[in-house]
């Protein structure tokens, strides 16, 4: 892996070329009243790379809240045509822990049935990730995340006095960076190491994320599901900020002519009240409860099982957007630990 250096101010100066340039759109972390977005820059003035969270992860640009998947003509089956546009971008300043969700995303959307859609925007994206330079005090991904980071991103940087250093993980990351003011690095791996451990996490994961599978097995009837269940707003809060919630609906929409329609996803969530309503009106998981359960297990045990990695990201961003101050797993598990039954967990 090559590791190279650039001024912050170079930084900006090859950032507003790119911009110019309009080979992508360049994408970033801009200010919005006290907190912070992903955004389309115009400018590299906008860029926050000093920043805590977003309130959304950068999924929304490979899956968006609704996106358009095909037009028709009712009535008319040769008439549908799948709309999947998709103009070039570069997103920069992703935390490790992002990306880490970006890499079970794609797990998610190319395994089995590949979604054509969320792919072509992978394929077409460049993403740069950014050591967090910021506190947060629900931030827990030191205990969770491992080197997914490293499979996604094309280049990672690493603040360092007035510099960044830039470490070249993919080729698509290093033809990115041609024509910029990037030059040898000669900060020792020490002290960039150092830098990237900077920031430390207030929280973390009480027990070991490699035997929560099995822990969280052996606790299906552990009554925090209910103690917690029952302060829950069925709002849906924690699962449309969470950077790996990739669940949709589909809906078909048709113009009040009836010529024309079109076929659209959105984002949907476990812990709505009608997300596993099915026919006859049918509620899989009607109590709150259960829907709490089952979304914790998803994080903790599911995905964990499936792709050998914590599904969880550590982002915070779950309890941070909860009103009820109850969605964060690091919360739930020492609640587990702290009411243990005889001793052993129920």
């Amino acid at each position: 892996m090559e590791i190279l250096k650039i001024s912050e101010n170079d930084f900006m100066s090859f950032l507003d070329k790119k911009i110019d340039e309009k080979a992508e759109k360049v994408i970033g972390v801009v200010k919005k009243g006290s907190h912070f977005v992903f955004n389309e820059l115009e400018s590299s003035d906008k860029l926050a790379l000093d920043y805590d969270v977003t309130m959304l992860p950068p999924k929304k640009y490979f899956q968006p809240p609704k996106e358009l998947l095909l037009k028709y003509k009712p009535g008319n089956p040769e008439s549908y045509r799948a709309v999947n546009n998709c103009d070039p971008m570069a997103i920069v300043g992703i935390h490790y822990y992002d990306l880490a969700a970006i890499y079970m995303m794609d797990r998610a959307f190319s395994e089995g049935e590949r979604d054509e859609h969320y792919m072509k925007k992978r394929d077409n994206s460049i993403l740069v990730g950014l050591y967090p330079t910021k506190y947060f005090k629900y931030r827990f991904a030191k205990s969770v995340v491992r080197d997914q980071a490293y499979k996604v991103a094309d280049l990672m940087m690493v603040k360092m006095n007035g510099d960044y250093v830039v470490e070249v993980v993919s080729e698509k990351g290093k033809d990115f960076i041609k024509g910029g003011n990037f030059i040898e690095n000669t900060y020792t791996l020490q002290e960039i190491d150092d830098a990237k451990n900077k920031v430390k996490d207030d929280q973390k994961i009480p027990i070991s994320v490699e035997l929560i599978p099995d822990y969280l097995g052996k606790n299906h009837g552990h009554p925090v599901w209910e103690v917690f269940g029952e302060k829950c707003f069925s709002c849906g809060s924690c699962v449309l900020v969470c950077p790996t919630c990739y669940c949709f609906d589909v809906r078909d929409e048709v113009e009040l002519n009836l010529e024309e329609g079109k076929r659209i996803r959105i984002w949907d969530g476990c812990m709505l009240e009608d997300f596993a309503v099915c026919a006859d009106g049918h509620n899989f998981r009607k109590e709150k409860g259960q829907r709490f359960r089952h979304r914790i297990y998803r994080k903790g045990k599911h995905l964990p099982e499936k792709y050998h990695y914590f599904g969880c990201v550590g982002c915070g961003r779950c309890q941070y957007s909860c009103a009820a101050d109850i969605a964060g797993p690091v919360k739930v598990i020492k609640y587990m630990e702290d009411n243990k039954q005889g001793g052993q967990n129920v």
